[in-house]
Formats: C-alpha cells, structure tokens, sequence
C-alpha cells in the first residue's frame, strides 16, 4: 500500500517538475537536468506554471536586490537588479513590448502589424515605449523602496512577476492566437480552462498574502492594486482584438510588462489608503 502511494506520489512529482521545466525553459534562460524532455505538447502543458516561473524570477531578483543593497546605493543596486532580471529571462517580455509598440504605433492594418511584430528591427515606437518602460519601472520600484525598504519593495517585485504572467495567461484564455505560420507561441494557443486559471493564480496569492503580513499594505489596497493592473490588461488586450482579432506571443510579452509596472504604479498611488 505505501508503495503503491510512494509510486503514485512520485509520478505527480515527476510530471509537476516536468511541466515546471519546460515552463522555466520557455520563459527563462535558466537551465534543466537533462532527463526533462521537451516538447510542443508539454510546453502546452506547462503554460499553467507560468507565473509560478514568474515568481521564482521575482524572488532571485528580490535577492539580488538584497545583497546589492548592502554593497551599492539603492538606485545602482536596482539598476544591477533589473538588468539581472531581463539576462534571466533573455529579454523575453521587453521584446514582446517592444515590437507591440513598433505595430501597434506604425501598422494600419492587421497585415500591417503581424508584419511589423515578426520584423525583428527596432522602430521608433519600439524604442520610445521600451525606454519608457524601462523608466517607469526603474523609478516605480525605487519609489517603492523608499516607501517600504528593500526586503518589502523586493518581495512585492516577486508579486508583481507572478501576477503579470498570470494576466498574460488569462489573456489567452480569453482571446485567440491569431498567426497562421508557427512561431514560439504557437504551441500555446490553446484554450485554457477556469480551473487551470485559478491553480495557476496560487502561487501568485500566496506571495501576496505573505506581502501584505510582512508589509504594511493591507489587503483591500493589495486588491485595488491588483484591480488596476487588470485595467492596464483590459485596456491593452482591447487593442490587440481590435488591431489583429487576438493575442500574439509578442503581444503576451507586452501583458506582461504593461501589468507588472500598472501593479506598482497602483501601489505607489494608493500609498495612505
């Protein structure tokens, strides 16, 4: 009998770290034992541990933050921080928004701007909204930590990782991949269930609750904070539809971006709430 369930506990276990790589492998540059196999229908699998991956990102940037903070001033150590961040995740999401910004801000058509997500050169839109972005980060989260200190500004940079992706996973679940050749997402383009929703959406409340007990933030401000970066999904994912009828990978990253920064602009607005 306890064999049996030894047996059956492994199995889950197995299947969860596989699911949990190929979701790590997708999102990050962080590498994977190599007994973890890979392919288009466990990557379909595993976009449920999206913002699990988020919040492991988070948490080593929130370290990184930590130990830089104790060597350099808050603003290079954030610098340091960010940019550890993005080599983790290979820029992944930065681009996404990027190219949205060259085709939302430059096409014209739905032609238009699939054509001008695919082109990997930088436009001017790109280049302004990835600066913009970039800045409004940087200076959101150094308000944050002057707010709340380092170790609190870091643990709600682990929340705002993980409720990005989560955002960028209900985006798919409501709209439709629009690219008929094969691109990175592709293999994600599938309809994604309430409940695999609301799994996904754990590790994201667990790191909030904890947020809120080792912060001052309450629980109502948390919520709105979280209500707002919906608006900045809403909103965004209402363009898309509008511009291409769906949602691109490109379109994903740019979610994600938009989201995280909506979350800390929200928090830094409902400061006294």
């Amino acid at each position: 009998m306890l064999e049996r369930c030894w047996s059956k506990l492994t199995k889950k276990a197995r299947r969860f770290l596989v699911l949990f790589f190929n979701a790590s492998v997708f999102l990050t540059r962080l590498p994977a034992p190599q007994w973890v196999p890979f392919n288009n229908g466990l990557l379909r699998l595993s976009a449920v541990y999206f913002p699990l991956v988020g919040v492991m990102v988070g948490f080593l940037g929130a370290l990184m933050w930590c130990v830089l903070g104790g060597l350099f001033p808050v603003p290079l150590a954030l610098v340091l921080t960010l940019c550890f961040c993005i080599y983790l995740t290979g820029a992944f999401h930065e681009d996404g928004w990027a190219d949205s910004c060259d085709a939302l801000g430059g096409g014209y058509s739905k032609e238009a701007v699939l054509k001008i997500m695919k082109d990997s050169r930088l436009g001017t839109y790109g280049v302004v909204g990835l600066l913009g972005m970039l800045a409004v980060k940087f200076l959101s989260l150094w308000v944050l930590a002057e707010q709340y200190g380092i170790l609190s500004a870091g643990l709600l940079l682990v929340v705002g990782q993980g409720l990005s992706r989560w955002f960028a996973l209900a985006v798919m679940a409501t709209l439709r991949y629009v690219r008929d050749d094969f691109g990175k997402s592709k293999p994600l383009a599938h309809s994604i269930s309430f409940g695999n929703l609301v799994w996904a959406a754990c590790p994201v409340i667990v790191v909030s609750a904890w947020a809120v007990y080792s912060t001052v933030l309450t629980t109502g401000v948390m919520a709105l904070a979280f209500l707002v970066a919906y608006g900045f999904v809403v909103y965004f994912a209402r363009q898309l539809k509008k511009a291409i009828g769906g949602y691109t990978g490109d379109g994903l990253g740019a979610v994600q971006q938009l989201s995280e920064v909506g979350f800390y602009l929200a928090l830094i607005a409902l400061q006294g709430v």
